[in-house]
């Protein structure tokens, strides 16, 4: 075999020159480590590539059979390289998703570090575009979309690429036989900023790196770089795959990266009019390619959004509308004359603002509701610097006006609030414990106003519907189910228990016709229930609940439910116990601790609680010494996580 050493295409045959491009022809050198088992585990079969830092062989995992790529660094490389080297192994190890290559193994022989990869049986989109030169818009988009979605794994990973080109974006066949992609190469990539101070400094002030097609004005300026350099870089491989050619290109390496940083890329239409891209999709492209960070996409998920979608069944490209960058700067200029414009919109606002009263929940004129903000802030200033006689009557008349004009209780309450703070500081002591009456007063309205809402939402959930209607409160009842239980909760606090089992029997009424018997959200009913008749001390009337509970999480494989079953399982245990039914709760009991112990390590105040209630019922049943021991361990558990916080 010989190769050409310029376009590096192999050839059998006797010939002297490459018939490509004229070049003398070399015999191809037979690597060594061909053949060779390496680090005691790794067959090497062949070379899949070689570079300035390192060459890529494909090796056989004796053990495991697996096909890999092993990236070994020149034995000859220095400190700095390998300390890259290793840099490159832990970016590229802390990221495990699809469109990512797949880091396996890292380690030092003897003097050569190497690097375990997935081997990947695939052209990378150079090697495309060398073939066909430019992709369609429905293949290109799908490349694109899962480019943005491999660095933005990275990005949220605190990664910065560095170096992305299509050599480093390879195409392979998915399990479905669809082509996915992966990014490979992270060998310059960096910490972003903001991801720690624990990286080790692998480059001085003044290097450049990557690849100038691609490089951004900030990179060819050795400038800090951040994740908007990377969509940068990723524009010029957008252009470029659209295109067939890159979007800026010099006579030299220095004469690209100064257009990079001075040039603005020739439209599409200037470069291919054949084509007729979309115009949206050139906006999008030349967004990314704003010299100034702060006017590109901020961010790859921004970026994502905007990007064209592929319809599933058809496989049709839909374009979203994307203002183009050029466009837009021209715009600018006409902002002045929309100024008058502004000052008409503004006038008419006011207008509004004196006399359109609002909805019925927050009655009251924007313009009342701005004058009382302002008179909260006077009396807060006469308070801090100890005015408390004009501070009175400015709350005095906030409370008033919160009583006549809005409908709103909770711009009352806050003057109730205030005035209780003016109180305290002033030691009006008469005044406080009327002002407490009031907010304590207020506090049992404000409750039973949601209790009323919540009545009546129950109400027209329970109403018969069409099949589309039920769909659309089968949705809604789960959403409601947060505030039924803050309102729940609130009530039993205010000492209105009644009022608290009557709307938790009628909700879960409800929702067991209307979700089914064996839906999570009945079993979390049962338990806010069951809470109800605990602190009214019906305890018969609590057990069947949390029992039916447990019964429902059971059915249930999530692991969110496995907690809340283990809660249940605590509250039953807990209500055995205070019946006296200690055999029953000692089983329950145990079984809480073991399963928090097992299957929730992380979670310290699931223990906490298993084993403060194991510990009282030791205590109940006289186990005195037992007891003590369990106490203090959940004693030690509580305290581990105050300090923790």
């Amino acid at each position: 075999m010989k190769y050409c050493p310029h376009c590096e295409k192999k050839f059998e045959t006797l010939w002297s020159k490459c018939p490509d491009d004229g070049h003398e022809l070399e015999h191809e050198k037979i690597d060594p480590m061909i053949g060779q088992v390496f680090a005691d585990q790794y067959e090497i079969l062949s070379v899949l590539g070689t570079g300035g830092m390192s060459v890529v062989y494909r090796a056989r995992h004796r053990l495991m059979d697996r096909i890999v790529a092993i990236k070994l660094l020149h034995d000859d490389s220095d400190k700095v390289a390998i300390e890259r080297f290793k840099h490159e192994a832990k970016s590229a190890s802390a990221l495990k998703h699809q469109n990512i290559i797949s880091i396996y193994d890292f380690g030092i022989v003897g003097d050569q570090a190497y690097l375990v990869m997935d081997c990947l049986e695939g052209k990378n989109l150079s090697e495309i575009l060398e073939d066909v030169r430019h992709l369609a818009v429905d293949r290109a988009v799908h490349i694109f979309r899962q480019t943005c979605m491999g660095l933005e794994h990275a990005h949220r990973n605190g990664i910065l690429h560095r170096d992305l080109k299509p050599s480093n974006l390879v195409l392979v066949k998915g399990e479905d036989g669809s082509e996915l992609l992966k990014i490979v190469d992270f060998g310059i990539a960096k910490l972003l900023p903001n991801a720690g101070q624990q990286q080790t400094r692998l480059t001085q002030t003044g290097d450049i790196f990557g690849s100038p097609l691609y490089m951004s004005p900030e990179q060819c300026q050795a400038k800090p770089l951040d994740n908007r350099s990377d969509i940068y870089s990723f524009g010029c491989v957008m252009y470029e795959t659209l295109t067939g050619v890159a979007p800026l290109r010099g006579d030299t390496a220095y004469d690209t990266m100064t257009m990079h940083v001075s040039h603005t890329p020739p439209a599409f239409n200037k470069v291919v009019p054949e084509l007729n891209i979309n115009k949206n999709l050139e906006a999008l492209i030349f967004r990314c390619l704003e010299k100034k960070p702060e006017d590109r996409y901020q961010n790859i998920t921004e970026l994502l959004q905007e990007m064209p979608t592929i319809q599933p069944v058809s496989g049709s490209v839909k374009v979203k509308p994307v203002q183009h960058p050029t466009r837009q700067k021209q715009e600018v200029k006409f902002l002045r004359y929309a100024f008058w414009s502004l000052f008409a919109v503004v006038a008419a606002i006011f207008s509004y603002m004196a006399c359109d009263n609002g909805p019925d929940p927050d009655h009251g004129t924007v313009l009342a509701k701005t004058i009382w903000n302002s008179q909260t802030t006077i009396a807060q200033t006469f308070i801090d610097n100890q005015l408390f006689e004009p501070a009175r009557a400015v709350l005095l008349s906030t409370e008033d006006t919160a009583r006549q004009k809005f409908s709103n209780r909770g711009r009352l309450m806050t003057a109730l609030r205030m005035q209780r703070s003016l109180y305290t500081k002033a030691k009006m002591f008469d005044e406080l414990d009327a002002t407490n009456e009031k907010i304590a007063k207020l506090n049992s309205q404000i409750l039973l106003d949601g209790y009323n809402a919540l009545i009546k939402e129950l109400d027209e959930l329970a109403q018969p519907a069409s099949p589309s209607q039920t769909s659309v409160k089968r949705i809604i009842a789960p959403i409601n189910l947060t505030t039924i239980e803050h309102v729940s909760r609130g009530l039993a606090g205010a000492a209105m228990d009644k009022h608290a089992e009557f709307l938790l029997i009628k909700a879960r009424d409800i929702y067991k016709n209307l979700l089914g018997a064996h839906d999570a959200q009945v079993a979390g009913l049962n338990m806010l229930l069951a809470e109800c008749y605990s602190r009214q001390q019906r305890l018969p009337q609590a057990r069947p609940l949390v029992t039916e509970a447990i019964g429902i999480y059971e059915k249930n494989s999530d692991k969110q439910f496995g907690r809340k079953k283990l809660l249940a399982l605590i509250k039953l245990g807990q209500l055995d116990r205070d019946e006296n039914r200690y055999g029953s709760a000692t089983t329950e009991l145990q079984q809480a601790v073991a399963t928090a112990e097992k299957s929730f390590p992380e979670d310290k105040s699931l223990l906490y609680q298993a084993l403060n209630s194991y510990a009282s019922l030791l205590s109940q049943t006289n186990k005195i010494d037992e007891a003590k021991k369990i106490f203090a361990r959940a004693d030690a558990i509580s305290n581990t996580e105050l300090m923790n916080e």
